[in-house]
């Protein structure tokens, strides 16, 4: 197998068509259809099914679409470290951020990646951590932030979670409140039961949500089902809605934006223990990072230690693998 014939592949899967792709990389048709038989016939599977619409990657074809475009970044990362060592790490380096976390984290970062090391490129995807969490999962992200449940009182979270193949750097747990605009009247030193939760009007996050799941999780565990008025997965309009008055929800501080946000909106703790989530960084272990990625990652958790400790992540907690020495 040869790397010429995984870029010929991509190529192919990337356009749908033999014959656009060896127009793209200058290759004559014959030539690129006989090193995709000698690929297939190597691997002893049949990797694209040809149609009169052009080409489709078959059960076979889709993971080494996957493995191939990984092992092809792995090289490109590989030819960048080779000709900047002893150099200051640079090149592209991606990292995804759910859009609560890129409130708090994506100024900071930009800001240490460019004194520290002005010859990375950073590029930052904010999603839904399901969307990340797919884009970790299969390479196409070197790194990423990622919201999951907080493990039990005294129960270890497992490495790689539900994700295999993720190396996982625990970050912070990071609290959800009950947010609205005037406090709940059943309120009793800033806490409100899940009851009383429950039956509160609520604009929550759409189910696919990580968040919202652990929010469904905690209240079914209590044979209770939120009273939903609206699902959207916009953040900014969940608290325009809020601040009006016409719903609560139950989100992190870290979620709010706008200046005297936190002042306008009444922030009460969920039920007792209260609903938890953890940060963690994620990336492949499948694939090795290159030297800039490297140098992001490490960073990552040293500007978490500086924002939780100068007080700019208001319920976010640092996890003991964060606080270093």
């Amino acid at each position: 197998m040869e790397l010429r014939q995984l870029r010929y592949f991509v190529r192919i899967v990337e356009l749908g068509s033999v014959s656009r792709a060896a127009k793209d990389l200058y290759v004559a048709q014959p030539a690129l259809s006989a090193q995709m038989a000698n690929l297939e016939s190597e691997l002893g599977v049949r990797l694209l099914a040809r149609s009169v619409r052009g080409v489709t990657p078959t059960a076979g074809g889709k993971t080494l679409y996957l493995h191939a475009q990984a092992v092809l970044r792995q090289v490109d990362r590989l030819r960048r470290d080779v000709a900047h060592a002893g150099a200051l790490p640079g090149g592209p380096v991606s990292v995804g951020m759910p859009t609560s976390a890129a409130n708090v984290l994506a100024g900071p970062l930009i800001a240490a990646v460019q004194q520290r090391y002005p010859d990375i490129q950073l590029s930052l995807v904010e999603s839904l951590s399901g969307h990340l969490r797919e884009l970790v999962g299969n390479g196409r992200l070197e790194m990423s932030l990622l919201f999951e449940p907080a493990p039990p009182p005294g129960a270890a979270a497992r490495e790689g979670g539900d994700l295999p193949h993720i190396h996982r750097v625990p970050l912070v747990e990071e609290e959800l409140f009950l947010l609205s605009a005037t406090p709940a009247p059943s309120a009793r030193g800033g806490r409100v039961r899940l009851e009383d939760a429950a039956a509160m009007r609520l604009v929550l996050p759409g189910r696919a949500n990580i968040t919202r799941q652990l929010i469904d999780q905690v209240f079914a565990a209590r044979g209770l089902a939120p009273q939903v008025m609206a699902e959207l997965d916009s953040l900014s309009t969940i608290q325009a809605i809020v601040e009006r008055g016409q719903a609560a929800t139950i989100l992190s501080l870290s979620s709010l934006v706008g200046e005297g946000a936190r002042d306008r909106l009444s922030a009460l703790s969920v039920g007792d223990p209260p609903i938890l989530r953890r940060l963690s960084l994620c990336s492949p272990d499948i694939v090795a990072m290159g030297s800039a990625a490297e140098s992001v990652a490490a960073l990552v958790p040293e500007l978490v230690r500086d924002i939780v400790a100068a007080g700019g992540w208001p319920g976010a907690t640092m996890l003991a693998a964060t606080e270093g020495p």
